[in-house]
């Protein structure tokens, strides 16, 4: 049996990323202390607590 957990992450997201985003992700990471899961973790929890302003649409 698994470790037990507080808030247990299900579930699995995963994306590709070109070579000069995966160098943004590790320099924030780096500086930041923490692990890009929990560098996007937080990402998303900011853009929720943002008002919308507008949506933007890959072209």
């Amino acid at each position: 049996m698994g470790k037990s957990v507080k808030n247990p992450k299900k579930h699995i997201v995963s994306c590709r990323v070109n070579e000069g985003e995966m160098e943004t992700l590790q320099h924030l990471t780096e500086e930041s202390g923490i692990s890009i899961s929990e560098l996007l973790r937080q990402s998303l929890l900011q853009l929720c607590d943002q008002p919308h302003q507008g949506t933007q649409q890959a072209a």
